[in-house]
């Protein structure tokens, strides 16, 4: 894939996190507005002190209604991906690793409606197009987009019905019923944040922009945990366990209270934020003798999974330009995507710091 080439160009100029290109930032000329782009880094939530509560996500979630966004992406592996690496586990390992949740609920809509995956994304990218909808339609547009291995899309279509409305039928059944009701209500950040700001916003679905397909370049566990053990800070950086982190008490914050939330998002989407962790967790890979070539390898599986999502990202803008998009990403991930994305023609990035920030009307 062109785009894919293009990216995997830029992954060694990301060591310093580049700023944007200056000949590309003073030679653009478009007819069309800029394509905006709004990385959302948070602490996953699923993690989160047992005290928290989805409810202290309304004023980000409020904050991000004001965005506007014409799509919205999030960490989870795209459909097709998860699909492929089941397909592929002989070589790419189990894809149940990551996506076992999602491949049992597409095994059942697919049996249920008697449709493979790949029909019954084109069948729900079909109705989709064709808003406004009845319920009976969003229950389909639901079971379609299950059977897909997309549940996060799917519970967009549940989250957007009448309570009386989530029932089953129109090729939703019992279980999946079941499911969507979990998902919908539950505290990670895909659904939580994700699936309820395209909701919320009107959209029909959220693109996946997670990867695991490059898992297949990190190092061998055994010799990579035998390079951190030999090499001394190393698991502390990895922690966060440095003065550097031990100064920002944010950094250290569960989740457990209502302000705790804003806070720990304010300090994830800093600048600060991205210098010290990408530092931590991977540049300092690469100074240390001891971790050799282990290093290397781990950098660049990492650099390569955010050159993918970077890709998902650019192919997901191609449908709405001039639009607002928003990525919900692990933090970590953050700094990584901007940069692939700050060279990138047309794309402008919008701070989610300042987002997150400022005091839009009614929030």
């Amino acid at each position: 894939m062109a785009i894919a080439s293009s990216l995997l160009l830029l992954a060694s100029a990301a060591v310093a996190l580049p700023l944007p290109s200056p000949e590309l930032a003073q030679d653009r000329q478009l007819a069309l507005p800029t394509t905006k782009v709004m990385v959302l880094g948070v602490t996953h939530l699923e993690n989160a002190d047992p005290a928290f509560r989805t409810e202290w996500l309304r004023p980000v979630l409020c904050r991000l209604q004001a965005y506007r966004p014409n799509a919205v992406l999030t960490e989870a592996m795209p459909g097709e991906q998860i699909m492929m690496l089941d397909a592929y586990k002989a070589y790419h390992g189990d894809a149940g690793k990551y996506g076992g949740g999602t491949l049992k609920i597409a095994r059942g809509a697919q049996a249920s409606l008697r449709i493979g995956p790949a029909e019954a994304l084109a069948a729900a990218e079909k109705l989709a197009a064709a808003p406004p909808r009845t319920p009976a339609e969003r229950r389909r547009l639901a079971a379609l987009f299950a059977a897909a291995a997309e549940p996060f899309s799917a519970v967009v279509q549940w989250m957007r019905l009448p309570a009386t409305e989530r029932i089953a039928s129109d090729g939703v059944d019992s279980e999946l019923a079941k499911n969507l009701d979990q998902i919908a209500r539950g505290r990670g950040e895909l659904s939580s944040i994700a699936a309820r700001t395209a909701a919320d916003a009107g959209l029909e679905r959220v693109y996946g922009a997670g990867d695991h397909s490059s898992d297949t370049a990190r190092p061998d566990f055994t010799a990579f945990s035998a390079a951190v053990d030999a090499t001394p800070g190393q698991k502390a950086l990895f922690n966060h366990d440095t003065p550097a982190f031990r100064t920002e008490s944010a950094d250290r914050l569960r989740l457990a209270t209502q302000p705790e939330v804003m806070r720990r998002l304010r300090w994830v989407n800093s600048a600060a934020f991205g210098r010290l962790d990408a530092d931590a967790q991977w540049y300092s890979q690469l100074r240390e003798p001891t971790m050799g070539r282990v290093g290397r390898q781990s950098v660049a599986a990492w650099e390569a999974q955010n050159l993918h999502m970077a890709t998902a990202v650019r192919e997901v803008t191609a449908r709405i330009p001039g639009g607002r998009a928003l990525l919900v990403v692990g933090a970590a991930h953050k700094p990584f995507v901007e940069a692939y994305l700050r060279r990138l023609a047309d794309i402008e990035i919008v701070s989610s710091a300042a987002m997150l920030d400022a005091t839009p009307a009614g929030c």
